[in-house]
């Protein structure tokens, strides 16, 4: 069997010992991802009927940590690159900083044993490391963000990217299909099949496929004319189109525009427009530390007083007074 993630002796082929994950949290991480975790690590051993995988939650900042939406979990504590595990996952969450766990990466790439980044955890990463010398990712809000404040050659927009056993990931949604992804390399096609279906889980996407790339690649709840408007919005942010325009890029007129979005999105194209370009502009605020008028030129705001205008009446505050909050 091919195994790119796990340092198996010649005595573990059939991968008959147990593997030891550790979680790492720290404050305000994301609960969507730990539970998605969790819940296929459960799955595996009830489908595997024993408890082949377990699992400890870490933190550098150990007891009681609270997740984004209040969600306490107790995590043990880290001792530098002590007490490694046969699989490292680093869960996403808002206050996500490398520093908490890169000393614990390091040891785990020189054992040879595999690291999962979700999401935040992945933007991090790259962010720190800077010259990255093989394929990474992150989820695809982060990947604009990351394309912003530097240089990033190696970055894709795939679900998940292999770099010698660092697996940097989207994250999110399908944090249960990356664990799969990497339990596949253990575990059998079958076992792996019962595991989806006890997840209720039709469809899992393989770790080489294209993420989707906003509100309009979601077929699921938008009308086909919405999502190519949403779309061209979307990818002209930083010089917006005038609503003729954007119709004619559509095939309507502007009219008939503005009446598909009063009906099926009771809103404006340009209200939908600007909060598209504030949603955007609240990720730099809050994820890099590049000047407010640089913010505002990337967002398509012709100044800072326009730019912070416009973000108070959205989101009651401005991007000032968010980022003294954040320090």
């Amino acid at each position: 069997m091919n195994k790119p993630y796990w340092n198996l002796s010649p005595l573990e082929e059939e991968v008959s010992r147990d593997l030891v994950f550790e979680i790492f949290v720290q404050s305000g991480f994301s609960d969507l991802e730990l539970a998605a975790v969790i819940s296929v690590l459960r799955a595996a051993n009830e489908v595997l009927n024993r408890d082949q995988f377990t699992w400890h939650i870490t933190s550098d900042t150990p007891g009681l940590i609270t997740s984004s939406s209040e969600l306490l979990v107790r995590a043990h504590p880290t001792i530098g690159d002590q007490y490694l595990r046969d699989c490292l996952i680093v869960v996403g969450g808002r206050e996500c900083r490398a520093e908490g766990w890169m000393s614990r990466l390091r040891a785990m790439q020189k054992l040879r044993n595999p690291v999962v980044l979700l999401s935040d955890a992945a933007r991090e990463y790259i962010k720190s490391v800077r010259t990255l010398d093989g394929p990474a990712t992150t989820h695809w809000r982060d990947i604009a963000l990351l394309h912003e404040i530097g240089t990033f050659p190696t970055l894709s927009e795939r679900l998940v990217e292999n770099n010698s056993g660092i697996l940097t990931c989207a994250g999110h949604g399908h944090t249960m299909e990356t664990v799969i992804g990497i339990l596949s390399d253990v575990l059998g096609p079958q076992e792996c099949a019962e595991i989806a279906s006890f997840l209720m889980l039709d469809n899992i996407r393989g770790f080489t496929q294209e993420q989707p790339r906003g509100t309009s690649y979601n077929p699921n709840f938008l009308e086909k004319r919405l999502q190519k408007a949403i779309r061209i919005m979307e990818t002209n942010i930083e010089q917006p189109l005038r609503l003729a325009d954007l119709a004619d890029e559509v095939g309507l007129s502007a009219r008939h525009l503005e009446r598909l979005f009063t009906v099926y999105l009771n809103t404006s194209p340009a209200k939908l427009y600007k909060k598209i370009r504030l949603k955007k502009a609240q990720t730099l605020i809050t994820n890099t530390h590049i000047s407010l008028i640089e913010v505002a030129i990337a967002c398509g705001f012709l100044s800072t007083a326009s730019l912070s205008q416009a973000y108070k009446a959205e989101f009651g505050e401005t991007p000032n007074q968010l980022r003294k909050k954040k320090k």
